[in-house]
């Protein structure tokens, strides 16, 4: 079979005639006759002509995928290159034990704030309809653990962009970090002013509208960094 170096590889892209293929455990398959695979891009995001080994541990599917393709030739490794990866010494060892841990941290805790500041609103206006007093403390309980939330989701998130994106400013990085900056701040805001002023709720006057618009301005502003997100993992 077939021995080819990484640059062989990359040209193996769909393009001037040439067979869409993917590497996966040091093995080079053709995918050409995948309709997921066949513009040479897989879910506009991954394109042909690379090595997947790392990337499959992640996928919300296994290896077992490539078993319908032919496989075409062997991966050369290629010699070290002398420049070494941007991750310290502990990362690189910890991410090719657990390779969930370059890519599935802000997955898993960014949900969780989305839930919380989405439920927050929801309670509230529950609250202005009914007078119900446990509604507006179910409101601020979630206001509290979406503050809690979303600062953990902005660690992990630049935790992520340095790992998997190498930390380039793109336009919806930008976006995404201001959004989230101002998404904690509008929240942290609003946990301290209504600690601080536990009888804000039951008054009336500008200060309540005030507190009332900046708890509906949560699920847009949640709304908008949960497309952006999709933006940047789906982008087609």
């Amino acid at each position: 079979m077939k021995e080819m170096d990484t640059e062989e590889l990359k040209r193996m892209n769909g393009k001037d005639g040439k067979p869409v293929c993917i590497a996966f455990g040091g093995k080079v398959y053709d995918v050409s006759q995948s309709p997921h695979w066949n513009t040479g891009v897989h879910m506009a995001r991954h394109a042909s002509g690379q090595d997947f080994t790392v990337e499959m541990e992640v996928a919300p599917h296994g290896a077992e995928v490539l078993d319908k393709f032919p496989q075409v030739g062997i991966l050369r490794k290629s010699p070290p290159s002398g420049h070494p990866r941007a991750e310290p010494q502990f990362l690189q060892k910890a991410f090719d034990r657990y390779p969930l841990l370059r890519r599935q941290p802000h997955p898993m805790t960014v949900h969780f704030p989305i839930a919380f500041l989405m439920a927050t609103p929801l309670f509230f206006i529950l609250y202005a309809l009914t007078g119900n007093n446990s509604f507006e403390a179910t409101s601020f309980y979630m206001l509290c653990l979406g503050a809690l939330g979303s600062a953990g989701a902005i660690a992990t998130g630049f935790f992520a962009w340095w790992v998997n994106y190498g930390a380039v400013l793109t336009t919806y990085v930008k976006y995404k970090i201001l959004l989230s900056i101002v998404l904690c701040g509008i929240a942290g805001v609003l946990v301290i002013w209504r600690t601080l002023d536990p009888l804000l709720i039951i008054q009336s006057g500008s200060l309540w509208w005030m507190y009332a618009i900046f708890i509906f301005s949560l699920a847009p502003l949640v709304s908008l960094l949960g497309h952006l997100g999709g933006r940047m993992v789906f982008p087609g």
